[in-house]
Protein backbone atom coordinates (compact mmCIF):
# COMPACT_ATOMS: atom_id res chain seq x y z
CA UNK A 1 0.00 0.00 0.00
CA UNK A 2 1.02 3.81 -0.53
CA UNK A 3 1.97 6.07 1.96
CA UNK A 4 0.61 9.62 1.23
CA UNK A 5 -1.31 10.87 -1.42
CA UNK A 6 1.66 12.98 -2.04
CA UNK A 7 3.51 9.40 -3.05
CA UNK A 8 1.16 9.54 -6.31
CA UNK A 9 1.95 12.91 -7.68
CA UNK A 10 5.15 13.56 -6.64
CA UNK A 11 7.57 13.92 -9.65
CA UNK A 12 10.21 12.00 -7.69
CA UNK A 13 7.86 9.36 -6.17
CA UNK A 14 6.15 8.56 -8.95
CA UNK A 15 5.57 4.71 -10.01
CA UNK A 16 7.47 4.12 -13.06
CA UNK A 17 4.46 3.13 -14.81
CA UNK A 18 2.92 6.88 -14.36
CA UNK A 19 6.38 8.84 -16.46
CA UNK A 20 5.88 8.81 -20.42
CA UNK A 21 9.11 10.19 -22.69
CA UNK A 22 8.08 12.51 -25.39
CA UNK A 23 10.26 12.90 -28.35
CA UNK A 24 10.49 15.88 -31.23
CA UNK A 25 8.85 14.09 -34.56
CA UNK A 26 9.23 16.51 -36.94
CA UNK A 27 9.90 20.30 -37.60
CA UNK A 28 6.87 22.66 -37.83
CA UNK A 29 3.11 21.48 -38.46
CA UNK A 30 2.02 18.64 -40.37
CA UNK A 31 4.24 17.81 -43.17
CA UNK A 32 7.31 20.38 -41.71
CA UNK A 33 4.67 23.29 -43.27
CA UNK A 34 4.03 26.00 -40.59
CA UNK A 35 4.22 26.82 -37.06
CA UNK A 36 3.29 23.70 -34.70
CA UNK A 37 -0.09 24.02 -33.94
CA UNK A 38 -0.09 24.23 -30.45
CA UNK A 39 2.41 27.56 -30.63
CA UNK A 40 -0.30 29.07 -32.87
CA UNK A 41 -3.00 28.49 -30.25
CA UNK A 42 -1.12 30.74 -27.20
CA UNK A 43 -1.53 28.62 -24.66
CA UNK A 44 2.29 27.12 -24.38
CA UNK A 45 5.11 28.79 -22.90
CA UNK A 46 6.93 31.58 -24.13
CA UNK A 47 4.01 32.10 -27.06
CA UNK A 48 1.16 32.85 -24.39
CA UNK A 49 -1.64 35.10 -26.07
CA UNK A 50 -3.03 38.13 -24.39
CA UNK A 51 -5.86 36.00 -22.46
CA UNK A 52 -3.15 33.61 -21.26
CA UNK A 53 -1.20 36.52 -19.73
CA UNK A 54 -4.31 37.96 -17.82
CA UNK A 55 -5.18 34.06 -16.61
CA UNK A 56 -1.71 33.67 -15.27
CA UNK A 57 -2.31 37.14 -13.46
CA UNK A 58 -5.25 36.18 -12.08
CA UNK A 59 -7.42 38.54 -14.09
CA UNK A 60 -9.74 36.85 -15.62
CA UNK A 61 -11.72 36.10 -11.83
CA UNK A 62 -13.68 38.35 -10.29
CA UNK A 63 -14.44 38.40 -6.61
CA UNK A 64 -17.27 40.03 -5.29
CA UNK A 65 -17.53 40.75 -1.64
Amino acid sequence: RWGCEIDHHAVNTVPKECLIRITKAEDGGIGARGPWEPVRTGFTPGQENEFMIKWLKGEHIKIKV
